[in-house]
Formats: structure tokens, C-alpha cells, sequence
């Protein structure tokens, strides 16, 4: 990277406009890449830099640019729960379903970390609601590992497979149960979570309890 798009790049990952536009101007390159494959929109995009995304996906940045680890600049932004700027790189054609080289998603990130509006937002522009990492887990799971309810919640109404199995055949309930969310377990029970399923050990959700929360979770289990 030559000294003039590093100074266009710097100005972006650090939320300058005046910066980023002067250099634009004097012709840096918008889809200039660091040595990790990361572009300024991607920096941009997930540090929260409204006007600044804005201004490079009008100059023609390349919205579904990936790095070295395949994360673009919309997983950014949905990990950050930036909204504006989500619904900003959909507009110019970025890929909802595009995942990183461990298969995770726009989606997930988001479901991880609660970001609820994020969460249907992507699902109302295409994102696929039971897509698996390398792993085989999903939002749902992921959101039931973080105790994020209302993305739960989210993703259950818009009907997500409730009972899909990652490779170790683990559930979202299984994991509810794991962490000893009683309300959780309550409401995926009541939305259709299949307690009899097992995984590749054989182990059913109730095996899943620890010893401390038995006594209040087995009868919801058993």
C-alpha cells in the first residue's frame, strides 16, 4: 500500500471524513486492501462510520470485499449491531449470506450478541435462518448460548428449524439446558423443542442439566 491510500485508509478506520474525502479526491483507490485483506469500508463499516460508508459505497467501493478470513464489511457492521449502516450495504448489494472461514454469518454474529434488529433485518433481506458454521451451529444456537431472548425470540417467529442439530448433534435446547436457563427452556419447550432428541453420545436434554440446577429442571426434562 502506497503512502497515499495508506492515508485515505488510516482516515477511514479512524472515522475522518474530511480525510477520507480529500484523498479520494486526489485518486486513492476506495477498494484498497491492508496486508490481513481488510478494506477501508470493511474498517468503516464496523466501527460505526455512517457518513464515511455512505460516502465510499457512493464511490464505487466493493461492498462484498473479503479478507484473508473471508469477513466482509456487513458482518462488521451486524457483529457491531450498526443498523443504519447494515441496511446501507444491503442497498448496495451485499451478500446477507455470505460467510468467513468458519462459516459464520452476517446472522450470527448479530444473534450472538443481541442485536434484535439486526437480527430481522437480515432475515427480511434473504439471510438464511438455519445456516450452519463448520460446526453445525446456527443463530438459534448461537443466540441460546449468549441467553439473548428476544433475538430467540426473533428467530423462532420467523421460523427457524427449532430443533436442528450441530455435528455433535447438540440442540438449542441441549444448550439451554447446559446453562440452566429455566424461562429458555420453558419457551423452546413451548415452541416446539423436541426433549427426546439425543446426541451423538446418546445424551437426551436433561443430561445436559448440571448437577446444581437438577433439582429445578427436571421436571421440565424428564
Amino acid at each position: 500500500m502506497d503512502q497515499a491510500n495508506k492515508k485515505f485508509y488510516d482516515a477511514a478506520a479512524n472515522g475522518d471524513f474530511s480525510a477520507v474525502s480529500a484523498a479520494v479526491s486526489q485518486g486513492a483507490d476506495v477498494n484498497v486492501q491492508s496486508g490481513d485483506g481488510r478494506s477501508a469500508l470493511m474498517r468503516s463499516a464496523k466501527r460505526g462510520y455512517q457518513d464515511i460508508v455512505n460516502y465510499l459505497i457512493i464511490h464505487d467501493a466493493d461492498v462484498n470485499a473479503s479478507d484473508k478470513n473471508s469477513k466482509t464489511a456487513i458482518m462488521g457492521a451486524s457483529k457491531k449491531g450498526h443498523l443504519a449502516i447494515v441496511k446501507m450495504l444491503i442497498e448496495a448489494g451485499a451478500d446477507v449470506n455470505a460467510v468467513d472461514n468458519n462459516g459464520r454469518s452476517a446472522l450470527m454474529r448479530a444473534s450472538f450478541l443481541g442485536h434484535e434488529e439486526t437480527v430481522s433485518l437480515l432475515i427480511k433481506q434473504g439471510a438464511h435462518s438455519d445456516q450452519k458454521d463448520e460446526m453445525g451451529r446456527t443463530a438459534l444456537m448461537e443466540a441460546c448460548l449468549a441467553y439473548q431472548f428476544e433475538v430467540i425470540k426473533t428467530l423462532i417467529e420467523n421460523g427457524v428449524d427449532i430443533n436442528i442439530q450441530d455435528n455433535n448433534g447438540c440442540t438449542a435446547l441441549m444448550r439451554a439446558s447446559y446453562s440452566g436457563y429455566r424461562e429458555l427452556i420453558e419457551y423452546l419447550l413451548n415452541n416446539g423443542a423436541d426433549k427426546e432428541l439425543v446426541d451423538s453420545e446418546g445424551n437426551k436434554a436433561i443430561h445436559y442439566v448440571r448437577e446444581h440446577n437438577f433439582a429445578e429442571l427436571k421436571d421440565l426434562l424428564k
